[in-house]
């Protein structure tokens, strides 16, 4: 990351800073940066910690907000006995599936919906009308339909992740400037080809965002389904401790989502800046 060191130039010759300005300004800007970067991530963290503990220990019941330190010492033996860990490792498949089904079904109807305005001005009605129901809502039919096994909790799945990714593409496909299309087609490139080398690299970054959108409903998406319809997973987990009225086991169960979610994203950036951020077309 460059450091923007902040430089005094005087408008009459012969006049300098006081010293104390100048360094000043210097240790203002540096600072700014460390505070862009892992410094910004740690501060913010140890914040959302004291602030949880002072609620927990001055405004209510630590029972109903169990403190950091509470929760820390029932995750230990739940991550020592593989209970939290088999609990995310089967949410974790379950997400995957119904994010990658999802989100290809949604690129590929995306570009159709952006590249043909007739299935646009079929489609795009049903689409408007259908992104109103959410996973949730959608529970009772998914067992109805795929009974309580697997399927039904990737469906739900799927169903988050598809319309976020669809509206994203379908956005970006349609924003593609027209001179990129004419340029590659005066070259020789062919329908197919004008989709794979500029309608899907300029409408990456709209394909990329909607599919983060997509990542974060998934493990919305996940949890009501298991609780309604599971014996395993975190939403499962949920469900019996709630049963069982215990607030720690609760916490430890989303304060894990909560980490799952922040590191799936973090991954998915990684992948996506290491292996697209060269085809991006902005």
């Amino acid at each position: 990351m460059n450091k923007t060191i902040v430089e005094w130039h005087p408008v009459v010759s012969g006049t300098e800073p006081a010293s104390g300005i100048h360094w000043t300004r210097r240790l203002s800007v540096l600072s700014g940066e460390a505070l862009r970067g892992p410094l910004a991530i740690v501060a913010s963290f140890v914040l959302a910690l004291a602030v949880w503990q002072f609620v927990s220990t001055y405004l209510v019941n630590p029972y109903m907000i169990p403190p950091p330190a509470v929760v820390f010492e029932t995750a230990i033996p739940m991550f020592a006995s593989g209970e939290i860990l088999a609990s995310v490792g089967i949410s974790l498949v379950r997400v995957m599936v119904g994010f990658l089904l999802g989100s290809f079904v949604g690129i590929v109807l995306g570009v159709a919906m952006g590249r043909l305005e007739i299935v646009n001005r079929l489609l795009d009605p049903i689409i408007e009308l259908m992104r109103y129901l959410s996973p949730t809502a959608m529970i009772p039919i998914a067992v109805i339909w795929f009974g309580i096994g697997e399927t039904s909790k990737y469906f739900l799945i799927f169903w988050g992740c598809f319309v976020f990714v669809l509206i994203n593409t379908t956005a970006g496909v349609i924003r593609v400037p027209v001179g990129r299309e004419r340029a590659a087609r005066c070259l020789g490139a062919s329908r197919f080809g004008i989709i794979l080398k500029v309608v899907l690299p300029s409408a990456l970054p709209d394909i990329v965002t909607g599919m983060r959108l997509a990542m974060a409903t998934s493990l919305m998406a996940i949890v009501p389904a298991e609780m309604l319809a599971a014996d395993s997973g975190l939403g499962y987990l949920l469900q019996t401790s709630g049963m069982l009225a215990q607030t720690n086991r609760i916490f430890v169960a989303l304060v894990t989502i909560s980490v799952l979610g922040f590191i799936l994203d973090f991954v998915f950036r990684l992948i996506v800046r290491k292996t697209m951020s060269r085809y991006m077309m902005v």
